[in-house]
């Protein structure tokens, strides 16, 4: 019931109520920075690595690991969430050698990262990912050497959930 331009008690606390509860889906309202849901990390090489092919590049040199669901002793991140990811993976060659990294969702190879001689190659995808999913960068080449250097960091991998 309407009284003049105001709402009656009850029918106030029930509006009230949706409105907050409208405004937390949306997320409207949450403070700025507010990361009880935020995931990401950026990692580097500290220095040059011989890598076996088919096994995990372990970037050592943490950045940032929000939600720590970064394994810096692994080399593999886990999903906390359902959700929209984008990562992305650069790394070095050095001399007349090549390297040749594949991003690896679960069991399966999905992109794959070139470079030769002094050149740096890239990846990026974006992927749909389930609580739970693993994500690392494999080694996936016969040379097996990535180039870094702790002054420079060349060789880097990231990721962070988008939505």
């Amino acid at each position: 019931m309407i009284h003049g331009s105001k709402l009656a008690c009850p029918e106030k606390s029930s509006m009230v109520n949706k409105l907050k509860l409208l405004c937390d889906e949306l997320g409207i309202g949450k403070e700025s920075g507010d990361r009880s849901t935020a995931s990401g990390f950026s990692v580097s090489l500290s220095r040059a690595k011989y890598v076996v092919k088919g096994h995990i590049v372990i970037f050592d040199k943490v950045w940032s690991n929000i939600g720590n669901d970064y394994n810096p002793q692994s080399g593999v991140y886990t999903s906390p969430k359902n959700g929209v990811y984008h990562f992305s993976c650069t790394v070095m060659s050095t001399g007349n050698k090549a390297i040749r990294v594949s991003l690896w969702k679960n069991n399966l190879k999905t992109v794959t990262s070139y470079s030769y001689h002094t050149y740096s190659g890239t990846l990026n995808l974006v992927l749909d990912l389930k609580k739970g999913d693993k994500v690392c960068i494999k080694q996936d080449y016969n040379e097996n050497y990535i180039f870094s250097e702790p002054k420079y960091n060349f060789s880097m991998f990231s990721g962070f959930l988008i939505s």
